[in-house]
């Protein structure tokens, strides 16, 4: 069959237009995605920022507190006579209002005289704490510190029941054959108690315990995603990590209820513990993909203890994205109609010509 030439050109200029109508969505396509996905790890990655500054900040309270209670004329003397019933109440009330798991007093010797939070058990030697340690020489010393079971148990057994959290298998976690973690990651904060001539007469110690404690990663998506929704689902996240285990969080399961237990993704857990190195990519947490950031929570020997977490979900960024090349894609068709009607008209008037 012979094809006329007014055709052949008009499938040529079909044929082109399709050409540059692909290439230029491809190009879109990728652009698009580029731009939306670098947004989103942006965003994230500032978010981590306010996550970190919401982290050092809890450190900072428990540090002010401890700085100002441990230069008390009142705790010098108690401790001096070895007598805190002056005190005692009032110290009661301050671990109340400013939400402390263990406050304790020690001697120049690192000997326990009291644990206002287990006050059944006391005498026992703390003098091989890097924070009683440091503090007995004159240093004062806050961070994070991961407690096992058996510490936990002399600061109180309440403290070793909270900090026991059962391992919850993961989808795409590093396996590990651990059923229940048992120690516990705590803010933690100690100063020196010197006497009038600046000799040092004791320490005193107090921190809080993060495992099931929320008040930091709810701090967290308050200031940073202000409890924005979509779909019903929490739009960002914040998890504070033991190991690669979540120990506080407001990542959700599928039962509404907090993914305590859960772990991290294999490939994160490598990056981050591993390596030491933050990891702002995509990420699978718990039963769906989140655009995440991630960096190590080192305690005060520099030992990679932990992680610190935000992530936005993905899904909200994947439909916006759809629906950009989708409208790109309309208007793109509209444009090869019209070419093709062009073509159509110009072939036309060189076949008459």
């Amino acid at each position: 069959m012979k094809i006329s030439t007014k055709t052949k050109l008009a499938l040529i200029f079909l044929a082109l237009a399709c050409f540059m109508g692909v290439m230029t969505s491809l190009i879109v396509n990728s652009l698009i995605t580029n731009q939306i996905i670098s947004e989103a790890q942006e965003r994230v990655k500032e978010n981590l920022n306010t996550a970190r500054y919401v982290y050092t900040s809890k450190i900072r309270e428990i540090d002010r507190t401890i700085r100002w209670t441990s230069i008390r004329h009142v705790l010098k003397k108690g401790l001096k006579d070895r007598n805190i019933d002056p005190i005692r109440e009032e110290l009661f009330g301050l671990m109340t209002e400013e939400g402390l798991d263990l406050l304790t007093l020690v001697d120049i010797n690192g000997k326990v005289l009291y644990r206002f939070h287990n006050i059944k058990f006391s005498g026992d030697s703390l003098i091989d704490d890097p924070f009683v340690k440091g503090a007995l020489a004159k240093k004062a010393i806050s961070g994070t510190q991961v407690l096992s079971v058996g510490q936990l148990l002399k600061e109180g057994e309440v403290l070793g029941k909270r900090a026991a959290i059962p391992s919850v298998p993961t989808p795409k976690e590093k396996e590990r054959k651990i059923a229940e973690e048992t120690s516990g990651m705590i803010l933690k904060s100690a100063y020196p108690i010197l006497d009038f001539n600046g000799e040092v007469l004791g320490a005193l110690i107090g921190g809080v315990l993060l495992n099931r404690n929320y008040e930091i990663v709810d701090r967290i998506k308050n200031i940073v995603f202000q409890d924005a929704k979509y779909r019903g689902k929490e739009i960002g996240t914040a998890t504070i990590f033991l190991g690669d285990l979540r120990i506080s969080t407001n990542v959700m399961d599928k039962e509404g209820n907090r993914a305590i237990g859960t772990r991290v993704m294999r490939e994160v857990q490598e990056q981050v513990l591993g390596k030491g190195k933050p990891w702002i990519h995509r990420a699978f947490v718990v039963d769906d993909w989140y655009i995440t950031a991630y960096e190590p929570i080192v305690d005060i020997q520099d030992k990679i203890v932990g992680m610190l977490y935000v992530g936005m979900m993905e899904s909200k960024y994947a439909v916006m994205k759809e629906r950009l090349i989708l409208l790109f894609f309309l208007f793109s068709m509209s444009a090869m109609l019209v070419a093709l009607t062009i073509s159509f008209l110009l072939s036309w008037k060189i076949q008459k010509r």
